[in-house]
């Protein structure tokens, strides 16, 4: 952003709309010794940023300091950093800013002197220097040819070329276009209040915009912190639930082999007796040979029992459909990306 030295001090009497230095009685002869006060004046009302008279004065309330409203808000939209005051660097917010009105009617009343002292040289100028004559003639230009809209003079009247013109007094055109002049400056004016006007309107309606948009934004974090605390707390209940279901299982596993495992060595226990019968002699081998046979019908047809009961393979399916339910889920959100963002531009802004 553009420094202007020397202006600091220039604009130092218009810091607020409250506050105007007016120069002493004493201070009139100093002023007009030092230079022309209206030209002064017009020093004292011109923006820093573009040299020209303020254009609906703004006050930077941090510092002070006055620009044109236009001036300020393009040099702080084309500064990549934060808005400051381009005369002293002072951080300024752009809210703060305020319509200096005090300020706009100096403006206009060193406009008036200024036009007035212009007019007055002019005039001064005009008796004494030579009247403005036409080149090809040296007859003063004290006619205005509406057709080919320029200054003639009274032998160009009778030429040729104009004859066919409409040609009128040239004070009489001056005044005309004077009046056409001051119409257009009217609507002109109009016009940039109508602008104005839309200029703060689109900075009432940005801001609201973005506190609108300030305030979705911390729902939206609120409910993603809300989803994933939601989501940690079911995995941790479901990853709970699987370790009881995993000691079950090793339990039941346990029991299940410490059965087979005890009818196995009953059984070795009954072969051998069986092998050592069969090799006795008949006097020792029918003695209770009935009693070991029935042990032996005891032991056949031994059913298998159950590792696991219904119930706990029932609660074993139910984990592993979760897996392919939490992938589908993810699956699904992944595809709706296209519908979320459609879902934000349709119904988030309006």
């Amino acid at each position: 952003m553009m420094s202007f030295p020397g202006r600091e001090k220039t604009h130092a009497c218009w810091k607020n709309e409250s506050q105007v230095v007016r120069p002493s009685v004493g201070g009139e002869a100093a002023m007009a010794a030092a230079g022309n006060p209206v030209q002064e004046l017009s020093e004292e009302v011109t923006c820093p940023i573009c040299l020209e008279y303020f254009q609906d004065p703004a006050t930077v309330a941090e510092c002070g300091h006055n620009f044109c409203r236009a001036c300020l808000t393009r040099s702080w939209a084309a500064s990549a950093g934060e808005p400051s005051c381009p005369v002293c660097k002072q951080t300024a917010q752009p809210r703060s800013l305020r319509l200096n009105r005090q300020l706009a009617n100096v403006v206009e009343i060193a406009k008036k002197l200024s036009l007035r002292e212009r007019k007055w040289r002019e005039a001064t100028k005009g008796e004494e220097a030579e009247e403005r004559r036409c080149e090809k003639h040296r007859e003063p230009l004290k006619l205005f040819c509406r057709h080919d809209g320029i200054l003639i003079c009274t032998v160009c009247d009778r030429a040729k070329e104009h004859k066919s013109h409409e040609v009128v007094p040239a004070e009489e055109a001056s005044q005309e276009y004077k009046d056409k002049i001051f119409n257009w400056l009217e609507t002109l004016r109009t016009e940039k209040e109508k602008v104005l006007l839309y200029l703060a309107d689109a900075e009432d309606e940005s801001q609201e915009v973005l506190k609108i948009m300030e305030s979705e934004r911390q729902k939206t974090a609120a409910e993603f912190r809300t989803l994933r605390r939601l989501l940690t707390e079911r995995e941790n209940h479901l990853l709970s639930q699987i370790e009881e279901v995993e000691k079950e299982i090793a339990r039941k596993r346990d029991e299940h082999l410490a059965k087979l495992s005890e009818e196995l060595s009953s059984l070795d226990s009954l072969i051998r007796e069986m092998e050592q019968k069969h090799q006795q002699p008949a006097s020792e081998l029918l003695q209770d040979v009935r009693s070991t046979l029935q042990r032996c019908e005891k032991k056949q047809n031994f059913a298998n029992p159950e590792v696991f009961s219904v119930e706990l393979k029932r609660r074993i399916k139910g984990f592993c459909d979760i897996g392919p339910f939490l992938a589908d889920v993810t699956k699904q959100f992944k595809g709706n990306n296209e519908w979320l963002q459609g879902f934000q531009m349709g119904q988030c802004i309006k």
